[in-house]
């Protein structure tokens, strides 16, 4: 399924997302670190900082959840769907894939409504709109499903090989 036209585009969403995490996890890091030189050693805290790396965050907590989605890293109980047959592991992980997709359902329609409604509140000390930070909801969200959407149909699409026995 990963050389499926979705799949290629699963991969380079995931690619895309990878090097964002990272650049979030980068600018972090550095954030924090101007933070506490700022304040501890400068005796001027920067009242911005803590702020955009919280942003920073969410942010790289939510779309790193989409990457470790992707590479089907998602809690599950493997000791015991190891002990039914493929078959029924196959019908466990599907229904565990569509319980999810829904959730991710969820969470993207209300994701996408929170952050509309929050689009006129500012921030503390950047005074953008909380909109920003509260947009990573439906976007990780849709990530995510693409991601699960192509796994599910993958768990039961047969390949060449269980073709041949």
């Amino acid at each position: 399924m990963e050389t499926s036209p979705l799949g290629q585009i699963s991969n380079r969403l995931n690619g895309v997302i990878k090097y964002l995490a990272a650049f979030l996890l980068a600018a972090m890091t550095i954030l924090v670190f101007l933070q506490v030189l700022f304040r501890y050693v400068l005796n001027a805290p920067l009242d911005w900082s803590e702020e955009l790396g919280s942003f920073a965050f969410v942010w790289m907590a939510l779309l790193g959840a989409s990457i470790g989605l992707k590479r089907n890293e998602h809690p599950r109980l493997d000791l015991i769907i190891n002990l039914f047959p493929p078959k029924m592991q196959k019908i466990i992980a599907g229904s565990y894939n569509l319980a999810i997709l829904f959730f991710l359902a969820v969470l993207f329609i209300f994701g996408a409504r929170l952050t509309i409604t929050m689009k006129s509140q500012l921030t503390a000390a950047l005074g953008y709109s909380v909109s920003f930070v509260y947009a990573v909801l439906p976007i990780s969200a849709a990530i995510m499903f693409i991601h699960l959407a192509i796994q599910t149909v993958g768990l039961f699409v047969k390949t060449d090989q269980e073709k041949k026995n």
